[in-house]
Order: C-alpha cells, then structure tokens, then sequence
C-alpha cells in the first residue's frame, strides 16, 4: 500500500514503503494542515484502503476528491475540514461543498481560456469534467435511491425523473467543451453558457430540495453513512 504525499502550500513530499510507515506519515502531514489546506495523494496501487483508513482515523475532519489519473498512477485530495474528528457529516454540506469546489475548477479554467494560457485552460476543464461526472455518477447511483425510497417517490416520475434528464444534458454538453477547450477558435464559452443554462438551476433544485429532503429522512447516523458511501465512488 505504497503512496507519494506532497501536502500545500509548504510543499512537503511524504515517502513510505511499508504500510504501517507510510499510513503513520500520511496522517501526520494531514494533522499539519490547517482548515481549507489540502494534501495529494499519489497511489501506486488502488485508493480505497486509503479512505478506509481516513474514515477510521480522521472521521469527518476531510474532503475526500480522487482526481483524473495521470502518468499510470491514481491522484486524490484531501482537504482538512474545520471540524473536530468524528463530526458527523450531513448531504447538503457535503454535495454543495462539492458544487463549490467545481464552479470553481469551471471559473478558473475559463479565466486561463480569456488569458490564453490554453494548457492549463485544458487540464483545468479536465479535473472539473472529471469531477462533474463523478458527482453525478455518485448522485445516480447513490443519493436518488435514497431520496426516491424515503421520499416515496416514482424514479420515472418524480423530481429526479427530470433531474437525470438534466444530467444527460449536462453530460453532453460537458464531453462536447471537453473536446475544444483547448482550441481557441472553438465556441467554448458559448457552450459554457448553455451549460450554465442548465446546471445553475439543477444545482439550485439539488441545493434546495433533493439534499435537504435527503438529510431530513435519515438520521444524523444514516446521512453520515451516505456520506461515507459516495466518497467511495
């Protein structure tokens, strides 16, 4: 259970070859940082047992987000949370934070697109198109089941009936600004704008009703453990 650490903003690259070292080090260079700072995982082999040890050791005090693999090895940040350890977690902090963090990637690689600075615009839009399919690959098959059971609600008529719908589009007009970002002659930001058309509203409805609706038919224990569940997706 080999693993490569580098913990910003100081910097510092964490190296360990046996599990129990390694797993020593890594929670030693996540208790360094502070709230909102963030450590990179690089793994040599796969990833879960890794969240299984942060759920354990450090429950409710991070933000577990695998990135886009890159050079034949599996990346994930982890963020330190204001939070003391064993906080339980609710869906609508967790998910919305997670809207934040990609309005976020989506923000900065247009403003790398409007700075020509296209590489990085490319490999921006690349960690944000990675996290958006995830978030609603993990919403699909997590979070509506959920919300559908508990709410009493028709998959194919309810709220997240349209909701999947909205997915579809999302997804596609995602894979079609995937494709050209990096071409500055391509029509990214209208698409980006079509996008935002109808992922701003999605989110909102999200924000508004499927999260807390999720969070309020489930006890503290249960939203806790849906939390858990999608940081494994």
């Amino acid at each position: 259970m080999n693993a490569v650490a580098s913990a910003a903003p100081a910097g510092v690259t964490l190296r360990a070859s046996s599990p129990d070292v390694s797993e020593a080090r890594v929670l030693a260079g996540f208790d360094r940082l502070n709230s909102g700072e963030r450590l990179t995982l690089r793994f040599n082999g796969p990833a879960r047992p890794w969240l299984s040890i942060f759920q354990l050791k450090r429950p409710g005090q991070f933000e577990w987000t695998p990135l886009p693999d890159r050079e034949g090895a599996q990346f994930v940040e982890i963020e330190r949370r204001d939070a003391p350890v064993g906080a339980r977690r609710g869906v609508n902090e967790a998910l919305s934070w997670d809207h934040d963090r990609l309005d976020s990637l989506d923000e900065r690689t247009f403003a790398a697109r409007a700075a020509s600075d296209l590489t990085l615009a490319k490999d921006l839009f690349t960690s944000f198109a990675f996290g958006l399919r995830r978030h609603i690959r993990f919403e699909e098959e997590l979070l509506f089941p959920e919300f559908e059971a508990r709410g009493g609600f028709d998959p194919d008529s309810g709220p997240t009936a349209v909701m999947r719908m909205e997915h579809r589009e999302i997804l596609d007009l995602l894979g079609q600004i995937e494709e050209g970002v990096g071409d500055p002659a391509f029509p990214a930001e209208r698409l980006r704008a079509e996008l935002h058309g109808v992922l701003g509203e999605h989110n909102m409805k999200e924000e508004h009703i499927v999260y807390p609706g999720t969070d309020r038919a489930m006890t503290a224990a249960e939203s806790d453990a849906l939390v858990a569940r999608i940081q494994a997706v």
